[in-house]
């Protein structure tokens, strides 16, 4: 098998502040003041130095970034940085956090997802013990530590009394994007960060009270929240943004591959691409031997749940789909959804530019031409100390006049919370009856 497994990659990317991004636990802490926990927090020592801190930000993301304000008019974003600084005096450590992840969402209205700001590395604030995803029919809970199982499969009504729909809306504005898509694929990685919901005024200290609804009716109940790392050892793989994995549901199967082919007995072939890593080369020849086996069936490339990794890897994966035997008009199907993202995405959309592939499902949270490769500033002297990312590179896999933001898929399926905990797959299920032709 390849070098490197899916089980490093999900190690790989619990310590990634990307995408799904929220920094591990480290021994870091051990060197950092104790942060601050409640609403109540004392203001900031030196509101000088924070001012600084965010002056600097500022003369980095000029430096470093070819076009930063691509989607915001500098001036704006100069004027809401300068209010920032002079509300410092009178704002919590969780208020001062929230400004400045807003802040810095501005800079990617669009095309720029990757740009989160986010606590210092080893500064994580508890976060609610549930696994979330955002459903045609609502917020649900997709997973829920012991002390709360049976939340599994209900739908969040309200968090301390504000309806979901009001924690959703002032959430929004924090999340980075590249487009539409992105929002729901990353929201409930701040919908789950308690001092974030502190921040926007949604809850206080102490547990946290949730209104859900079940077979049973509408009940409250208090949850308390948990320590990041104790979260992530539970939650596993795309802990924040991702579906935990369901019988008979391909795209939430975990194993050690990187890549996997099945013969489908529907008639097709079935290739599931988890994560954007190396592929090895009998990988792609268990591909090529099942498509040549079974010449007239689909072939079906899965990358919904696939948050991204390495552009280089999915190179001679690519130039395969892209070979006549393949590249028929109505053979080569590609399931995308919200969590498709980054070199995913540029993945995705070199198959949309390469082949006459039909895409089935949901748009990617990855946009076709995109700003990314980060590095990170560090605020080490704000209120409470953060990091924001920078991108330094313009990804251009469309046209460089592409307006889309994202792929539309040929047949769009929305992602119901009833098919999931039921097991069934509607996309998966389109693609192999659909009409292509």
């Amino acid at each position: 098998m390849c070098a490197v497994t899916l089980s490093s990659l999900r190690r790989l990317w619990l310590a990634m502040a990307l995408a799904v991004a929220v920094a591990s636990c480290s021994s870091a802490t051990e060197s950092l003041p104790e942060p601050s926990h409640g609403a109540s927090a004392s203001p900031p020592v030196n509101v000088a130095a924070a001012r600084v801190d965010l002056e600097d930000a500022l003369a980095q993301l000029e430096a470093i970034h070819p076009e930063p304000f691509h989607a915001v008019d500098r001036a704006a974003f100069v004027a809401e940085l300068e209010a920032l600084e002079q509300s410092l005096d009178d704002m919590t450590a969780d208020q001062a956090m929230v400004g400045l992840m807003r802040l810095w969402a501005r800079l990617s209205a669009e095309r720029d997802g990757h740009q989160f700001a986010f606590l210092a590395e080893g500064r994580d604030e508890p976060v609610l013990p549930l696994r979330v995803y955002e459903f045609e029919e609502g917020v649900f809970i997709t997973a829920a530590m012991d002390n709360h199982a049976d939340l599994a499969g209900a739908r969040l009504v309200s968090v301390n009394g504000h309806p979901i729909a009001e924690v959703l809306a002032a959430l929004e504005p924090l999340v980075p994007r590249d487009g539409p898509a992105t929002v729901p694929a990353f929201r409930p990685i701040y919908l789950l960060k308690v001092a974030v919901l502190r921040g926007l005024g949604l809850v206080g200290d102490g547990d946290v009270e949730l209104e859900v609804a079940d077979q049973d009716g509408t009940r409250s109940v208090n949850v308390v929240p948990v320590p990041v790392a104790e979260f992530e050892g539970w939650a596993g793989w795309l802990a924040y943004t991702g579906l935990p994995p369901r019988d008979g549901l391909r795209a939430t199967e975990q194993r050690d591959e990187t890549i996997w082919v099945e013969h489908l007995p529907q008639g097709a072939v079935y290739l599931r691409y988890p994560a954007v890593f190396d592929i090895p080369q009998a990988a792609i020849d268990e591909f090529d031997a099942m498509a040549a086996e079974y010449p007239d069936e689909r072939i079906i490339v899965d990358l919904r749940q696939n948050p991204g990794g390495d552009n280089h890897n999915y190179a001679t994966l690519l130039s395969h789909l892209m070979s006549p035997a393949i590249d028929k008009p109505g053979r080569l199907f590609v399931l995308t959804d919200r969590v498709t993202f980054s070199a995913a995405a540029n993945f995705t959309t070199e198959i949309e530019q390469g082949t006459r592939a039909t895409f089935v499902g949901e748009a990617p949270g990855g946009g076709l031409n995109f700003w990314d490769d980060v590095t990170w500033e560090h605020l080490d002297d704000y209120v409470v100390p953060m990091r924001v990312a920078i991108s330094t590179r313009y990804w251009e896999k469309s046209t460089a006049d592409d307006p889309r933001l994202a792929i539309e898929p040929d047949l769009a399926v929305p992602t119901l919370a009833a098919d999931y905990f039921a097991g069934r797959d509607p996309v998966l299920e389109a693609a192999l009856t659909m009409d292509a032709n």
